[in-house]
């Protein structure tokens, strides 16, 4: 795609720097790690400062931005040199949320042009399966899969196009794997559970609710076990990621955009909304949540049935627990008094 095709689907996009034209625009990727021959957005400063954190490169020459206009309008004259230097082109546009949904659908729709729900990918030819793999009866391995040495698939299971599973790794009955998910070795995925579904994530804009189309995976690190009826959604323009190690129960929820570091513990009914950090080491007590945005840094730990805020930050090595998430002296201080409060 070209940049004169983005202009064709949202008319208020307004090139303010550098030579489009010049590049192919393949997808859309995250402000935090833009990729080449991509896009990003920026719609506030929490984006402008993140911009570029959990990328190795220090300028993004072969991508641009598309900055909300009010928001650009805002920005001191060293903000938009900045941007200005960081990427090939700058573009203004109405609404980052409107462009989100609008925008992301020409993509979406080619990353999936022409993939086979249909036929096995063993029949066409077109699924790369170890000799050693054992794969019961009823199990659908869809096209451009792989699958690695002394893999097992037990009956029930789907596997989508463009799947990869690692050595070692099983798969327990009825579990269902979206396109575009990388399972990494020795990993155990328990009965039941969905891995790279869409996320759950729209816009309400001309009356309605409108998709984001979701273009971002989901990758699982190697001795990741994911007990039953667990969900873990794909990511909107950047992966959702399950790193090494990670243990998470039964029927919790992983949504879009999360970043899930090594050795964390996920205990069975939590939720973890979008764009959720967890640092190594964490642990989630059951029934607990976090909010959008929300960080939790390295060894921290939330008790069961606690909610962190949106955006919130959670220090290293902190217990934290209760509605909002507060230090567990903190909480317990509080249970006292409000216990004492109502004897009177």
């Amino acid at each position: 795609m070209k940049f004169s095709q983005l202009t064709e689907i949202d008319s208020s996009i307004t090139l303010v720097h550098g030579d489009p034209e010049a590049f192919d625009i393949l997808s859309i990727s995250h402000s935090d790690d833009p990729h080449v021959n991509t896009f990003v957005f920026l719609k506030n400063k929490r984006f402008l400062n993140s911009l570029g954190s959990k990328s190795e490169q220090k300028k993004f020459l072969e991508s641009g931005v598309l900055i909300e206009r009010d928001y650009y309008d805002q920005l001191a004259q060293k903000d938009r040199s900045r941007l200005n230097e960081l990427f090939a082109w700058v573009a203004t546009l109405q609404s980052v949320n409107e462009g989100m949904s609008t925008l992301s659908k020409p993509f979406y729709d080619e990353m999936y042009k022409g993939i086979n729900y249909q036929v096995d990918g063993r029949q066409m030819n077109t699924a790369q399966v170890d000799p050693s793999a054992e794969i019961s009866q009823g199990v659908f391995v869809g096209e451009d899969v792989v699958i690695g040495k002394n893999v097992k698939i037990l009956p029930g299971c789907v596997i989508l196009p463009k799947v990869t599973i690692g050595e070692g790794t099983i798969l327990f009955p009825n579990v269902t794997v979206y396109p575009y998910t990388a399972i990494g070795k020795n990993c155990r995925i328990h009965a039941g559970t969905t891995l790279g579904g869409d996320g759950f994530g729209y816009n309400f804009f001309n009356g309605k609710h409108q998709k984001i189309w979701h273009l971002g995976g989901v990758k699982i690190a190697d001795d990741v076990e994911i007990g039953c009826n667990t969900m873990v959604d794909m990511g909107a323009f950047t992966s959702t990621e399950i790193g090494y190690g990670t243990k998470i129960d039964n029927d919790v929820q992983i949504s879009h955009n999360c970043k899930i570091h090594d050795h964390i513990i996920i205990c069975g009914k939590t939720g973890l909304a979008g764009s959720v950090e967890v640092e190594d080491y964490a642990a989630f007590g059951a029934g607990s949540g976090a909010a959008p945005g929300a960080k939790i840094q390295k060894g921290a730990q939330l008790a069961a049935r606690g909610k962190i805020s949106e955006n919130a930050v959670i220090p290293a090595g902190e217990v934290v627990m209760g509605d909002p998430a507060r230090p567990m002296k903190e909480w317990l201080k509080t249970q006292a008094i409000l216990r004492k409060l109502s004897k009177k």
